[in-house]
């Protein structure tokens, strides 16, 4: 209840926090922000409009990073890390972008590394653009968009989860006092 009254009144706050999380981390925020549009919470113009702005800046951030860490030797270490993480994957990155990008999306822990990569190993900003566009459109369509039917599944569902809830508290009750006796038996034939 009190979330619900947060986000409500401080709507602005959330779509700030929704635009700057994608830069950061995408995937939680943006299955966050697919089932709070559903509910209501946010416009679905003005979201979708956040989530791909801010996933294409953050993305061109991260690219750019690559570059200036390819070029200094302060970076060496970390370079290092994301040369083991990503070197399978130089081949693939050079010949399919697109593909790499898109695939890296769902590959948590890599996609952030693989566009560091794009920028150190100099890919063309042109095919680097193109091929987050198209990645990141078909990213937030998909983990958005499960997201938002997942909250539509919630509504059905949230009258039966007290029932579940007191099926589960029944079930642990009962598990708690057959081991109490069964303890208490073999106590007694021992």
């Amino acid at each position: 209840m009190i979330l619900h009254q947060y986000l409500i009144a401080h709507q602005m706050l959330g779509y700030a926090i929704i635009f700057f999380g994608m830069m950061i981390e995408g995937d939680i925020i943006l299955f966050t922000a697919g089932f709070l549009t559903h509910q209501g919470y946010f416009d679905i113009g003005i979201i979708l409009i956040l989530l791909f702005l801010g996933a294409i800046i953050g993305d061109n951030i991260w690219y750019v990073l690559g570059e200036v860490m390819g070029e200094k030797k302060l970076f060496l270490r970390i370079k290092n890390l994301i040369e083991k993480a990503t070197g399978p994957f130089d081949e693939h990155l050079k010949n399919r972008p697109a593909r790499t990008i898109f695939i890296s999306k769902f590959a948590y822990g890599f996609y952030r590394p693989i566009l560091l990569k794009a920028g150190a190993m100099k890919l063309s900003f042109g095919k680097f653009i193109e091929a987050d566009l198209v990645a990141t459109f078909l990213w937030i369509f998909l983990v958005g968009g499960l997201g938002y039917l997942s909250s539509a599944s919630f509504l059905a569902i949230r009258r039966y989860l007290r029932y579940t809830e007191l099926t589960l508290l029944l079930g642990i009750t009962l598990f708690i006092l057959i081991s109490h006796f069964i303890t208490r038996i073999s106590k007694k034939e021992l």
